[in-house]
């Protein structure tokens, strides 16, 4: 079989790969299958630019929100 990531044969005798299924609800979308480093470094790749901001824009809220959280629970009812 061949990785999916890599399109390079799997040697299923020698090496470590992984089966990836894809479902909604019941119905399966999709499967492949791929050497367990090439999905490791897909999974653990870097942030893309617009990734990095977002990722100190949600930081910035979650902060603004654990201020005035506290503030909040005064107007619940």
């Amino acid at each position: 079989m061949e990785c999916y990531l890599c399109h390079k044969e799997i040697k299923t005798k020698e090496e470590k790969y992984t089966h990836v299924e894809d479902w909604e609800k019941e119905k399966k979308l999709k499967d492949f299958w791929c050497h367990v480093a090439c999905f490791n470094k897909a999974m653990n790749r870097d942030l893309t630019e617009l990734e990095t901001q977002a990722k100190v824009m949600l930081a910035k809220a979650g902060n603004i929100f654990n201020r005035i959280a506290p503030q909040m629970e005064k107007f619940t009812v």
